[in-house]
């Protein structure tokens, strides 16, 4: 069986790898996502086969009201890098059982999961940037350099949603 590397995996109960994906949808959660970070968020669902669609981005600041259900899965991702973000730490959503059938929304804060030291640094000094020729004139080794170049270029692009349906 081949493995499709868009699908995303993870270990049920029982201790076997199964495809993140909507299961049913007979318990409904109204649900906010709110963007708590200093980025654009992507919110992505995953649906019935496990491909992920886009859904809306969020803007810094910005709240979105979606009806879902409770085995509905959600994720969210920097507009630009792609960087995971998290809502309780969680990397992948789904409304705990205690909301469903709630007839009032309840709110999630969208934020950025522990980064390490060195990916702090890099976008701090990405963000500070104006090309990513200055990229160079840092003073850090040639890799480094590289990387913070990339990354300054993607963070000044940030690329249109794309509908993939």
């Amino acid at each position: 069986m081949a493995i499709n590397e868009d699908l995303l995996y993870e270990v049920n109960e029982k201790g076997e790898s199964v495809v993140v994906r909507s299961v049913e949808s007979s318990h409904r959660a109204y649900l906010r996502f709110t963007n708590r970070t200093s980025r654009p968020v992507d919110v992505w669902w995953r649906d019935f086969q496990g491909v992920r669609r886009h859904y809306v981005r969020l803007e810094v600041g910005s709240f979105y009201d979606i009806n879902s259900y409770l085995t509905h899965p959600w994720e969210f991702t920097d507009a630009s890098t792609n960087e995971i973000f998290v809502i309780n730490n969680k990397s992948v959503f789904r409304a705990p059982n205690h909301v469903g059938g709630m007839m009032y929304r309840t709110n999630w804060n969208v934020s950025v999961a522990v980064r390490t030291l060195r990916r702090t640094t890099m976008l701090t000094l990405a963000s500070l940037l104006p090309s990513p020729e200055a990229a160079w004139r840092v003073d850090l080794p040639a890799v480094l350099s590289r990387e913070l170049a990339e990354l300054v270029r993607t963070l000044q692009s940030t690329p249109a949603v794309i509908d993939t349906e």
